[in-house]
């Protein structure tokens, strides 16, 4: 995970946290009325679920049928009045508020909710409008010696409740219960009791346990147990959303999941789950979440939009569009959820390339609906599809989250419709699409309207540390001063630490991780942010250490990893871990690299052939080498195992003694393979930044084959070339095992998708390289002139060989990767397009051999040119040498490709068939 730097989904995730309220600001909440029973309860149970999808005016009709039965619970008067207000019918809501006052219900709740219905913005319900149970006021009449034997004791417990002695009533209440269990009147004071004191879990016990006993109000028992399960996933969800303001969601997903096993028909749960997952890149998993929760309502509009959102992101085109249609066809959405659902729909679908369906789906609004008419304009553009869909080119709809009388109520908006929810909304959408200045700016304002609130402090610092070098010096200042007053919060320590990675300062970020995790409150997956930490001061082994211990915790259970986590975590290890390596490279093609022209051939031979490249690499532990960088020793053979040799086709060339053309006839070119083309190296290399990809490499080279060291050369002067006509001559050269040159380059490398996921079974992958770089030789050598009549040598002498290449090269392959799990799980398949390029500029020349009275001469092949070849290709890769700690450290790879010359004067080196296998170790 890249800290800071991946976008956050939550127009809404600060209002979302109001659930948690303590307990004693509950209590208001709280009346003595007698619980819902029979038809009351079903209909208030149906309008509470009804409200929580958005289906107000159903809502509306099954509280006026539940209100009809009890006219005094208070909180089916507050579902009423906000049914009506969401739909609109402020007067209707103002007289149903009312009605309630008449009717003797006049309580704070009430009253506030009454004052919310004229404001331009409707505030939104005070917490204690969540149903909740009744105080239970009496039992049954006095008939058995059970109950007379209970009824002091309940008679006590009730007095310590209402003199807030709670847990004296607790006592009590189970005390008199377990005395009489027919009086669950006494069993629903038990359990008033525990809420009361925030013991939500013992709270649902004691409803299992009066269930058991058989309690006669066996289905108050179990609401109320409900209600329990959902206070108890409040603390998950809050630490949920917390983990993603944090922006930590592999920490939320465990946290999201706790609160949704706690809380099934909580929407909003559901919905930070998917959220979770998507912003953690598990987009399967996250589509998974959506149809679960549909499995526990169908009708919820929310998790079928953002499945339909989901899918579309993994290019499920078919299967996103039957979901987005799907919505449509919902008859109890009013106009403004059906806009926004056709907003959203052809998003989906200008994302995928259906401008048609865009067109199609915004036709409805009309030209004056402003949203509408610029997904017109988008999709007559016809814009261009991306390759793989992200949150930066296709954001996901925004959530706007509200309170309502019982729980927190979702709705999906376009990803351009943040600014309805102000500043705060604002900010969460420009960090969405990684807009940071934007991002900065709203939350300024929105820390500006309301400083008192800690979560719009923090949003502020959190868009901060996005920010530029000053805004992070900020953010660094504000988390400081925030962690002056709480020095042991985790959250600041790791999101300091998440500043710190961002501003190059390594070991600032290992002392904040490991403070937070010394605190005995950090998440569990901190320890990985101390491994890389770790790897990021440059201790490699310590890095490592820490993260098999994140193995062995996950082992047992005390880390909660997805498989993609462990696997990546795996991956680290073998990365951190390796000291040294080596790989071995058989390549063919039809056209053979540039020569280098000592014989006069041209820049390119053509002719099949085949090399080989074995190299051997060290990375010193303690020297350079990070998280971050990495420095390698390595020495290379090379040679040519088989070469076919080639033909020079027929032409007409110039006579350099003048007086026209000379007719060459076509000939053939001896291949030369073997030990006498084994070039050495011994060079380093070094990458300042893995994430830039930017690696400077500097080697020696050595001729160590005789083929390599030895040969003939033609001068380029004219005269030069005729003396040697004339004389029937060529001229030789020859140097020792030690000659050779340096090589200076420079290399950039982008990669997406090349690493073996586990997680998805096939993923867009791009990987290419730019390479330039310059080779120097200034050889001693031994020149002599030989007669090709007799074959005797002449003119033996010593000078100077040199040879001066500058040269620059790329290649892009762009594709799809394919697990071949029918096979194996380790084998991939990557089929793909690929465009190379090359470009080369030779000098060579000869000081030393007189020829014609001249001692220093450039030779035969001078020049520059380049080729551009295209074409498509595939790639097997089968992984292996893995075990408990490290994910697969090696692999055999297979590529090939026939490309198509393009452009370039060089044509035979950008055509043709190349073959490449290649062992890395």
């Amino acid at each position: 995970m890249t800290p800071l730097t991946r976008t956050l989904v939550l127009s809404a995730a600060l209002a979302c946290l109001w659930t948690g309220a303590p307990a004693a600001a509950q209590q208001a909440a709280r009346a003595a009325e007698a619980p819902l029973e029979g038809a009351a309860w079903q209909f208030a149970n149906e309008g509470y679920r009804l409200y929580d999808a958005g289906r107000y005016a159903q809502a509306q009709q099954q509280a006026e049928s539940a209100i009809a039965l009890r006219p005094d619970v208070e909180r089916l008067r507050l579902l009423l009045i906000y049914a009506l207000q969401k739909q609109g019918k402020l007067d209707e809501a103002e007289r149903a508020a009312d009605d309630a006052v008449k009717s003797g219900l006049d309580t704070p709740a009430l009253r506030q909710a009454r004052a919310n219905l004229r404001p331009a913005t409707p505030a939104a319900p005070a917490a204690n409008a969540r149903p909740a149970g009744a105080r239970p006021a009496g039992g049954a009449p006095a008939t058995t010696s059970a109950y007379r034997r209970g009824f002091p004791i309940a008679t006590r417990a009730y007095a310590d409740y209402n003199s807030g002695n709670y847990p004296a009533a607790q006592r009590g209440a189970e005390q008199a219960f377990r005395i009489d269990p027919k009086q669950g009147a006494w069993a629903m004071l038990w359990l008033d009791a525990l809420e009361a004191q925030g013991k939500y879990a013992e709270a649902e016990t004691a409803a299992n346990q009066a269930m058991t006993l058989g309690a006669p109000n066996q289905s108050d028992l179990a609401a109320r147990r409900a209600t329990m399960k959902r206070r108890m996933a409040v603390k998950p969800a809050e630490q949920g959303y917390q983990a993603l303001i944090a922006n930590r969601p592999g920490d939320a997903v465990p946290l999201a999941r706790q609160a949704v096993a706690l809380a099934p028909d909580t929407a909003s749960h559901r919905l930070l789950l998917m959220t979770a997952l998507m912003l953690d890149g598990q987009l399967a998993a996250a589509e998974d979440a959506a149809t679960d929760a549909l499995r526990q309502d169908d009708e919820n509009t929310v998790a079928l939009v953002m499945r339909g959102y989901l899918r579309q992101r993994q290019g499920k085109t078919e299967e996103a569009d039957a979901d987005f249609d799907a919505a449509l066809k919902q008859d109890w959405l009013d106009d403004s959820q059906r806009r926004n659902v056709r907003l959203i729909a052809a998003d989906a679908a200008l994302a995928g390339g259906q401008s048609a369906r865009a067109l199609a789906l915004v036709e409805p609004l009309g030209a004056k609906d402003e949203a509408g008419a610029d997904r017109v304009k988008r999709a007559r553009s016809r814009p261009a599809v991306p390759a793989t869909l992200t949150l930066a080119n296709y954001p996901a709809p925004v959530q706007d989250c509200r309170d309502t009388p019982y729980g927190t109520s979702c709705e999906l908006l376009p990803s351009d419709a943040a600014g309805s929810g102000g500043p705060a909304s604002l900010a969460y959408a420009a960090y969405a699409r990684q807009d940071y200045q934007e991002a900065i700016t709203q939350a300024r304002k929105a820390a500006q309207q309301d400083p008192g609130s800690k979560d719009l402090q923090r949003l502020l610092t959190t868009t901060l540390a996005a920010g530029n070098a000053a805004q992070m010096a900020e953010a660094k200042q504000r988390m400081s001063e925030a962690l002056a007053a709480q020095p042991d919060d985790p959250t600041l320590l790791m999101q300091r630490g998440y500043l710190h990675q961002r501003m190059r300062q390594p070991r600032e970020a290992l002392r904040d991780f490991q403070a937070a995790r010394a605190t005995g409150k950090a998440p569990p997956t901190a320890i990985l942010d101390e491994g890389y930490a770790l790897s990021g001061v440059g201790d490699k082994r310590g890095a490592v250490d820490r993260l098999k211990e994140a193995i062995d915790q996950d082992d047992a259970g005390k880390l909660d990893l997805t498989p993609q986590q462990r696997f990546d975590t795996r991956s680290s290890i073998a990365g951190l871990s390796r000291e040294w390596g080596g790989y071995i490279s058989t390549g063919y093609r039809g056209a053979r690299p540039a020569s280098s022209g000592l014989g006069g051939a041209a820049i390119t031979v053509p002719g099949d052939a085949v090399f080989s490249t074995a190299e051997i690499f060290w990375r010193p532990s303690d020297f350079l080498n990070s998280s971050t960088r990495t420095f390698e020793l390595y020495g290379r053979l090379s040679n040519t195992l088989y070469n076919n040799g080639g033909k020079t086709a027929s032409q007409t060339v110039s006579n350099p003694c003048g007086g026209g053309n000379i007719q060459v006839d076509e000939t053939s070119n001896n291949g030369i393979s073997g030990l006498p083309t084994t070039v050495g190296s011994l060079g380093m290399r070094f990458t300042p930044s893995t994430e830039v990809g930017l690696t400077f490499g500097l080697e020696r080279q050595f001729n160590l084959g005789s083929a390599t060291r030895q040969g003939t050369f033609t001068p380029r002067p004219d005269e030069l070339r005729c003396a040697l006509n004339t004389g029937n001559q060529t001229a030789h050269y020859k140097t020792d095992a030690g000659s050779g040159g340096w090589l200076a380059y420079v290399t950039y490398g982008m990669y997406e998708g090349t690493s073996l996921r586990i997680d998805r079974p096939d993923w867009f992958t791009m990987e290419g390289y730019v390479q330039a770089g310059y080779s120097w030789q200034d050889m001693p050598a031994r020149f002599w002139l030989r007669d090709n009549n007799s074959g005797k040598d002449s003119a033996e002498s010593s000078g100077k060989l040199k040879r001066d290449q500058a040269f620059g090269a790329g290649e892009l392959r762009v594709g799809r990767s394919y697990r071949v799990d029918a096979i194996s799980d380790r084998l991939v398949f990557f089929p793909y397009a690929v465009v190379a390029a090359d470009w080369l500029w030779n000098r060579n020349r000869v000081s030393g051999l007189n020829i014609d009275g001249q001692d220093s001469y450039d030779l035969l092949g001078n020049g520059k040119s380049w080729s551009l070849g295209a074409g498509p290709g595939f790639n097997l890769r089968y992984w292996f040498r893995e075990d408990h700690y490290n994910a697969p450290r090696s692999y055999l790879d297979l590529t090939t490709q026939y490309r198509f010359n393009i452009g370039g004067g060089a044509a035979d080196r950008a055509k043709g068939l190349f073959i490449n296998l290649t062992l890395s170790y």
